[in-house]
This record gives C-alpha cells, structure tokens and sequence, in this order.
C-alpha cells in the first residue's frame, strides 16, 4: 500500500541533498567553470593575437621577400648594364689595340718596303757607278789620259777666285813639296806643264815634286800639296757621281 508520507519524506530527502550539493559544489564548480573559462578565453584572446603577429610578420615577411626581389632584380640590372658597359669598354680597347697593332705592322711594312727600295736603289747606284768604272778602264788610253789632264789643268787656270784664294790659305807653305800620282806614265812636258800651272795659279814655288802611279785613278791625276789635296782623277769624278745619286735616293 503507498506510504504518503514515506514518499512525502523522501521528496524531501531529495531536495535537502541537491541543496546540499548545491551549496557544496556548484559554486565552487561554477567559480572552477568561470576560472577556466576565464583561462581559456584570454588563451584565445593570446592565439588570435598570436595569429595577428604571426600574419603581421608574415605579411612584413612577404613585403622584404618582394623588397628583395626588387633590390635583386635592381641589382641584376646594375651588374648586366656593368656588364654591357665593361663588354663595349674591352670591345673599344681591343679595337684600338687591333688598330694600333695594324699601324705599327703597316709602319713596319712601310719601313722594310722603303729599306729595300733604298737597298735596291743603292745596288744600282754601286752596280752602275761599277759599270761605268768597268767601261773607262776599258776606255781609258794615254791620248784620252793626256786630254783629261790638260782639261783639269784649264779648269784649275780658270776657276774662281775665291776658290783659289781658299785653297791658297790651305796650303800654309809657299815652297811646297808635291806628290802627283797619275793612272798612267806621263811625258816629262806635260810634268813641266803642270808645275808651271801650279805655280802660277797657286803662286806657290815648288821645291820637289814625285810623281807616281796608280791605275786605279782609272785616268787623270791627283796632286797632293803639302796638306791639301787637288784630285782631278776618273776615280774621284766616279765618287762624286755615286755620293749624289745616294744623296738623291
């Protein structure tokens, strides 16, 4: 049969004990609930303001990564202008070292070209001055011997003043020994000949005079007056003619 008053009684019981446990562990379980929500809150206040740091950083991050690339990209198109700048520089200076490299081969050329035309002009000379000595020797004979001496002694007679007072300063002495060398023998006239010229036109007074002979005068003669010299031969005329003919090359 059903006890009201057990059940009654029982109810009672019941909510005595959930006040009971109300008032020994809700609020301190609510103080633990708030502490921890507390804690998880300002955990994820941190988290989000860690997230914003994170992305802050990040975007810093991404904005060096761009400002790198741009100084790297500057920085590729300073050192290929350099580049380019040092490629022209070297081309230039290789150009002008190939230029003067060029000229100085040109200078060269143009020097050995000028040594052998001068070489082969002065052979010329040497070979054609031979000839003609080659062709007098063969030409020469006393008539023509006699004529080129008789032509030097007129000359003598008839050159300039000045010139024989010049050779008149050279000769220091008035009494003069005389050498006269001649290509071939000479008669004793024409010896006679020649002292008389020379005394006349030199005014000098010849104390002795040897003649010799040397046929490489090839014709003519040459007089040595104490310190000076009168040559009158093939030879010296053959000399001069060769001396200018250098000269004109």
């Amino acid at each position: 049969m059903f006890n009201w008053w057990t059940f009654a009684f029982q109810i009672i019981n019941f909510f005595v004990v959930l006040y009971i446990l109300y008032k020994l562990f809700f609020n301190p379980l609510k103080k633990v609930i708030q502490k921890r929500d507390e804690l998880l809150s300002k955990r994820l206040e941190e988290i989000e303001a860690g997230e914003n740091n994170l992305e802050e950083k990040e975007q810093a991050y991404q904005e060096k990564l761009k400002e790198i690339d741009i100084l790297k990209d500057r920085e590729l198109s300073v050192a290929r202008k350099e580049a380019q700048e040092e490629k022209k520089r070297l081309l230039e200076q290789a150009d002008k070292e190939i230029e003067k490299e060029r000229l100085k081969q040109e200078s060269i050329l143009e020097l050995e070209r000028e040594e052998v035309e001068s070489t082969i002009k002065e052979r010329s000379v040497y070979f054609g001055m031979d000839y003609i000595k080659r062709f007098a020797e063969e030409l020469i004979d006393e008539e023509m011997h006699q004529k080129l001496i008789e032509k030097f002694l007129d000359e003598l007679k008839r050159a300039d003043t000045d010139e024989i007072e010049i050779v008149k300063k050279e000769i220091k002495t008035r009494e003069c020994k005389i050498k006269l060398t001649t290509a071939l023998n000479i008669e004793e006239k024409t010896i006679h000949q020649i002292k008389e010229t020379l005394e006349h036109t030199l005014d000098i007074k010849i104390a002795s005079l040897e003649t010799f002979v040397d046929s490489a005068l090839i014709g003519g003669i040459k007089l040595e007056i104490e310190n000076k010299i009168l040559d009158g031969s093939i030879r010296q005329t053959l000399e001069q003619l060769k001396d200018e003919a250098v000269k004109e090359l």
